[in-house]
C-alpha cells in the first residue's frame, strides 16, 4: 500500500506527465494548423473533450509504462529520505552540546575523558531493537578507549517507559547506571513501577532517594528536553544513534538499528576525530 508520501511523489510524477503532454498536444494541434499558427503562443487551455482525450493518452501510456511512476515515485522517496537525513544531521550538529551533556545523561566509556568520538543513543526501555542493540553499546563501552557513550531517554513506546526512564536518569550520576541500565533493557515484559523499583534495589540503588528528585521536576524536564531535541532531529522513533567526532567536524544520525551502519559511522567519525 502506498504511504502518504508516496502518493504525493506518485502525483508529482503523474502532474509532470501529463503537463508534458499537454504541451506536447498543444504542439501538434498548431502544426496541423498550418505554418502561421506555428509561431503562436502555445495554449495549455484546453475544452473538456481535449482534457478527456489528453486523460486517455495519459492513461494508456502509464498501462504500457508502469515503470515510468515507480521511478519517478523511487525517486521521490529518495530526495525525501535525503532531506530528513539533512535536517537530521543539520539540527544534531546545532545541538551537539546538549546531546553531549553528562548533567542531563550518563556518559561511559573506556576513557571518555579523552574519546575522540561520541555515541549519542536515545532509547526506550520497552523497545525490541534497543534490546539488540544493547551488546554492541556495552562492547564499545568496555573496549572502544577512542569512544564514549552518552545514554539519553526518550520513552514513547509505553506509558510505563516513562517511570523506568526517570528511575535510569535518577541513577545517571551513579556507578551503578549501567548494571541498572542493561537489566532493564535485558527484561522482558513489561517494566511495572515495581519490577523498575525491584532492579534499582537489586544493584544497590536508593529508591526513596531516586523518587524524591523525580517527584522534584527536574527529571521529567530532563526527558521533555529529550523529546524536543529529537522533535527538531524528525526523529520519531527507537533506537536514535547520534555519532559525532569530539570536535564536531563528523556528525551523523541513524534512526532504527543496523550494527554495520553503526560501526560504519564510528569508523568515519573516529578518521574525522
Amino acid at each position: 500500500m502506498l504511504n502518504a508520501k508516496t502518493a504525493i511523489g506518485a502525483a508529482l510524477a503523474g502532474s509532470f506527465l501529463l503537463g508534458a503532454l499537454a504541451v506536447g498536444y498543444s504542439a501538434a494541434q498548431q502544426k496541423e494548423t498550418g505554418p502561421k499558427a506555428s509561431h503562436a503562443q502555445v495554449s495549455t487551455s484546453f475544452s473538456e473533450l481535449e482534457e478527456q482525450e489528453i486523460g486517455e493518452i495519459v492513461r494508456a501510456y502509464l498501462m504500457e509504462n508502469p515503470e515510468v511512476i515507480i521511478e519517478a515515485v523511487n525517486a521521490y522517496s529518495l530526495e525525501q529520505r535525503m532531506a530528513e537525513v539533512e535536517r537530521a544531521q543539520t539540527a544534531a550538529k546545532t545541538n551537539l552540546d546538549l546531546l553531549l551533556d553528562p548533567a542531563t545523561s550518563h556518559v561511559a566509556g573506556k576513557k571518555p575523558e579523552t574519546a575522540k568520538v561520541a555515541v549519542i543513543e536515545l532509547y526506550d526501555y520497552h523497545c525490541g531493537y534497543c534490546k539488540t542493540a544493547a551488546g554492541l553499546v556495552q562492547d564499545v563501552v568496555k573496549k572502544d578507549a577512542d569512544v564514549k557513550v552518552v545514554f539519553r531517554e526518550l520513552p514513547i513506546l509505553r506509558e510505563e517507559s516513562a517511570y523506568a526512564a526517570e528511575m535510569a536518569l535518577a541513577a545517571r550520576d551513579s556507578d551503578k547506571f549501567l548494571d541498572f541500565h542493561f537489566d532493564m533493557l535485558s527484561s522482558s515484559g513489561v517494566l511495572t513501577k515495581e519490577r523498575v523499583d525491584n532492579l534499582a534495589r537489586k544493584h544497590g540503588l536508593d529508591v526513596a532517594a531516586m523518587n524524591k528528585e523525580i517527584d522534584s521536576g527536574s527529571i521529567p524536564d530532563m526527558i521533555q528536553a529529550n523529546h524536543l531535541l529529537a522533535q527538531e532531529m524528525g526523529v520519531d522513533g527507537t533506537p536514535a544513534f547520534i555519532v559525532a567526532s569530539t570536535n564536531g567536524d563528523f556528525v551523523d544520525v541513524m534512526v532504527g538499528w543496523s550494527e554495520e551502519n553503526l560501526r560504519e559511522m564510528i569508523n568515519e567519525a573516529k578518521k574525522a576525530g
